[in-house]
């Protein structure tokens, strides 16, 4: 099943850093078109970029897109994964990391359907994967 990651932060910081990167260069370069269009091109592609969970019966999929083509695919199966970490990020929201062993971690912190959690446990437990939930975590659960 697919899930979108929606990382409300991104567009922010994305504006921030644009405005911040036009400031530095227009002081050094001094302004002109040319240089504000390449920095609203960099404005634009920073925040087209979209990420997708997938969850398949014998592995786990986690793409970034650009202007909806993928740019990065990453399959993980279960002998890869350490251990699946379940953590709490802001005031009340889930989030998860998959710990691998020898590629980056991936930090699953904004998924929609909030259902995917409970299907990435599902996972560990059907490949007994080392699951870990910290205390904020379990607190989220009973909340909800």
């Amino acid at each position: 099943m697919e899930y979108k990651i929606k990382p409300k932060e991104l567009s922010f910081f994305s504006i921030f850093f644009v405005v911040m990167l036009w400031n530095v260069l227009a002081d050094y370069l001094g302004s002109s078109i040319l240089l504000f269009l390449i920095v609203l091109l960099f404005g634009t592609g920073l925040t087209s970029l979209r990420f997708s969970f997938e969850i398949h019966e014998n592995h786990l999929v986690y793409r970034t897109f650009l202007l909806n083509k993928s740019i990065i695919k990453k399959e993980i199966y279960p002998p890869q994964i350490n251990q699946l970490k379940f953590t709490r990020v802001g005031w009340a929201k889930k989030a998860a990391i998959i710990k691998t062993d020898k590629a980056l971690n991936v930090r699953l912190a904004v998924l929609t359907p909030k259902t995917a959690y409970d299907h990435l446990m599902e996972f560990a437990e059907n490949h007994d994967i080392k699951v870990l939930k910290t205390k904020d975590y379990l607190t989220l659960e009973r909340m909800r």
